[in-house]
Order: structure tokens, then C-alpha cells, then sequence
């Protein structure tokens, strides 16, 4: 396997012990878990309750970022009613959430009949349109 990303990945790489009990305990229902590991730090992909999700831990055994892959239904009610207000008539594709030390950003992807919308809500909350581009 090739990985563009440059992780050196192993089917059983040598992960901190406190990591994974962090993770264990953090996430019981976890499936679907690969670890990668480059340099003492790691990285885990899993699903959970079917949300998909990145995760990163430093060599010191923090976690420092986490992306979740999902729909409208796991989206926060606060975020929904923002991007509903916003951009009225469009339907929710999809949503990357993005959580650091710095807060939480979500990229949202809209549609409708004829376009498609990526919208970003910021840690603020504010909510602005980055792209839009005309369907196929």
C-alpha cells in the first residue's frame, strides 16, 4: 500500500498505552479502528454510531485535532438553525467538522437543483458562503 500522506502505517502499530485506553474509554463503541503512527504521533480512524471520524494524539498522548464525517441529523442544533436561516431552500449534503484547542469550525455542503454550496460556520459563529459551483 502507498499512502500519499506519508504515515508509516502497520497492522498493529506500537500505540502508548494511556492513548489507548484514552480511546477505549472515550469511544467504546468504536469500529472499523486503524491506527497509523509517524514519528510518536497518531493517528486513528474509526466510525462511531456511524459517524466517521479522524483523530489525532500528540507524543504526549493529547488529542489535538478531530474531524467527524456526517449528515444533517448529527449536525448541532444551533449550527442547523444558522445554515437554515442563512441559505433557506437548501438541503444539507453534508458536514466535515473540525475540532481543535481553538474551537470548532463546520464546512457544510448545501444543494439544491442546480447548484451546490459549501458554506463555513466559523468558532464564532458567524457563517459565510466559500464556494459555489453549477451541477453537472
Amino acid at each position: 500500500m502507498v499512502f500519499a500522506s506519508g504515515l508509516a502505517y502497520a497492522n498493529n502499530p506500537t500505540i502508548d498505552e494511556k492513548i489507548l485506553k484514552t480511546f477505549k474509554e472515550a469511544f467504546p463503541k468504536a469500529e472499523k479502528v486503524t491506527w497509523y503512527e509517524e514519528g510518536g504521533n497518531y493517528e486513528v480512524l474509526f466510525t462511531c454510531e456511524a459517524v466517521k471520524c479522524r483523530m489525532w494524539f500528540n507524543n504526549k498522548g493529547d488529542a489535538t485535532k478531530t474531524i467527524r464525517y456526517y449528515t444533517e441529523r448529527n449536525l448541532c442544533p444551533l449550527v442547523m438553525s444558522k445554515i437554515h436561516k442563512n441559505f433557506s431552500g437548501k438541503s444539507i449534503y453534508g458536514v466535515t467538522e473540525v475540532s481543535t484547542d481553538l474551537g470548532t469550525t463546520y464546512n457544510v455542503i448545501l444543494e439544491d437543483a442546480t447548484k451546490w454550496y459549501h458554506v463555513l460556520v466559523d468558532t464564532d459563529g458567524s457563517v459565510r458562503l466559500e464556494k459555489k459551483y453549477t451541477k453537472a
